[in-house]
């Protein structure tokens, strides 16, 4: 006579709970950004709990909190990246600049060693 087979348990895998929590990009705090989404209103907003600097967003039924953070993110580097747009020329001239008399420095260390030979 054999062995009754036992039913073997289902085990449940844990799904990864999403932040609400992170971090400013102003104020470098940790944690003090907090997102609150209004699925009815269709509405999500960030805001630190330490610099108060808020953050509103229209979201869609699938939106989590990470989206709305992440949405936020994405317009600060696009202020950034307008706003920084008139002064990037000014900024690539003095490193083409720097590459120039880079290789003169090193030309002269190059003669240098021709010397100590």
């Amino acid at each position: 006579m054999g062995k009754r087979k036992t039913a073997k348990k289902v085990m449940k895998k844990e799904q990864q709970k999403v932040m609400s929590k992170f971090d400013c990009p102003f104020c470098n705090h940790m944690g003090s950004i907090k997102v609150t989404i209004n699925k009815k209103a269709k509405f999500g907003q960030c805001k630190c709990a330490v610099c108060s600097v808020q953050y509103a967003t229209t979201i869609t039924a699938l939106s989590e909190p990470i989206d709305v953070f992440c949405e936020w993110i994405d317009e600060c580097e696009k202020a950034n990246k307008d706003g920084s747009s008139a002064a990037a020329p000014a900024q690539q001239r003095p490193s083409r600049r720097r590459r120039d008399a880079g290789s003169d420095e090193e030309d002269d260390e190059e003669e240098e060693d021709d010397d100590e030979d």
